[in-house]
């Protein structure tokens, strides 16, 4: 899948713009805070539904305007797509999809797969857990509609459980504790959360594979893995068989067993405390844990391979190239890593590089298309 024309209007810094990209390379070079970013995350937006930057549509609309407007045209192997997203102050966000509406952002994960590296991915390793299953849900979101319903069922029925919870605070906690309606949520919750943690180990195991194999590339010190760590054990939550009946049994099982141990202290806290929710996603080399003992250096290389993992993952799940956006990669690799990913990506995808100085991002190996980008305008260069 490539990008073959972006279109902008009132979004961001931009009162306008049309750009026409090529397929492999194409660089945006510019001072900071020209607007270079901000094209990154249009074509974000327009791949995913949502942005990368912010949570609130509203931030994308340019200064004393009602509305945004972003348009990309994707060309896929099966047949173009269209999107454009738009928003308005007074009526919010809207999608369109080849000019048929959609409801949400949700919807819209997988209509077109775009991985974005930069600055702010620092905080997958830096940050808390929350950072890591956000990175988790939204990848495999992005390639699979059936976990993005379980997803989804298993958050609403632990808002409904939460809530639930708070009010038996209040009840006598003997009554509380052998309350039958709880039961019926500890069954709902353990049957959608043992699919999705499933599903979780499946993709964190392919995705530690491919990824290691990049950072044997990028940076060939020491071996990388990534691991998914439930907030409960019972075993590998790996497929035994053709529909992995058995081990979903047993983690649907293991799930409501923790649930019912919990349960005295999830009344009195008012809280569901085993779950998906509180799982965790480590990042190691040679075994040692990278968010703990990593240098920043040494992070960013864990970074970047695990973003080129997820190319290699998307085409696997999907059968179609994703797009690889490149923020300010000059500032955030030193001059041999950068080298030794341009001879890794080798043209395989299409690529948007961001850069204050194109010069800094030595010989990108092959031909790629130029743009100047100054005061929210695009100009190519030639």
């Amino acid at each position: 899948m490539v990008l073959e024309r972006l279109k902008l209007r009132h979004f961001r810094n931009y009162p306008s713009a049309e750009i026409e990209l090529a397929r492999g390379k194409n660089v945006l070079s510019g001072n900071n805070g020209q607007g270079k970013t901000n094209v990154l995350e249009a074509v974000y937006l327009c791949g995913t539904g949502s942005s990368y930057r912010t949570s609130r549509d509203t931030d994308l609309i340019a200064w004393g305007e009602n509305g945004f407007y972003a348009a990309c045209r994707f060309l896929r192997r099966s047949e173009p797509l269209m999107v454009e997203v738009a928003c308005s102050r007074d009526t919010g966000k809207s999608i369109k999809l080849n000019g048929v509406p959609h409801e949400s952002s949700l919807e819209n994960i997988g209509a077109a797969n775009v991985v974005v590296f930069g600055p702010d991915d620092l905080r997958m390793i830096k940050g808390g857990p929350v950072e890591r299953r956000r990175f988790l849900d939204t990848e495999i979101s992005a390639v699979s509609e059936v976990y993005r319903r379980d997803l989804s069922s298993y958050r609403r029925i632990l808002a409904q459980r939460n809530a639930f919870l708070k009010d038996s605070r209040y009840s006598a906690m003997p009554a509380a504790r052998r309350d039958p309606a709880l039961d019926v949520w500890d069954e709902q919750l353990a049957a959608a959360g043992a699919r999705v943690i499933i599903k979780r180990a499946e993709a964190t195991r392919k995705l530690s594979l491919l990824a290691k194999v990049a950072f044997r590339h990028i940076s060939p010190d020491g071996t990388l893995e990534m691991v998914y760590r439930p907030s409960f054990y019972v075993g590998p939550a790996g497929r035994t068989d053709s529909n992995g009946g058995e081990v979903l049994r047993r983690w649907t099982e293991a799930f409501r067993r923790e649930l019912e141990k919990a349960r005295g202290e999830e009344i009195m806290r008012g809280v569901t405390l085993v779950g998906p929710h509180r799982d965790e996603v480590l990042f190691l080399v040679d075994g040692v844990d990278m968010r703990v003992f990593g240098s920043q250096g040494q992070q960013r290389s864990i970074l970047l391979s695990v973003r080129l993992g997820e190319l290699e993952f998307v085409t696997s799940e999907v059968g179609e190239d994703a797009i690889l956006l490149l923020d300010d990669v000059s500032s955030e690799l030193d001059p041999g890593k950068r080298a030794r990913l341009w001879e890794y990506l080798n043209d395989r995808v299409q690529t948007i590089i961001t850069t204050t100085d194109e010069k800094s991002l030595g010989d990108t190996g092959g031909p790629a298309k130029r743009f100047r980008v100054e005061a929210g305008h695009v100009e190519e260069v030639r």
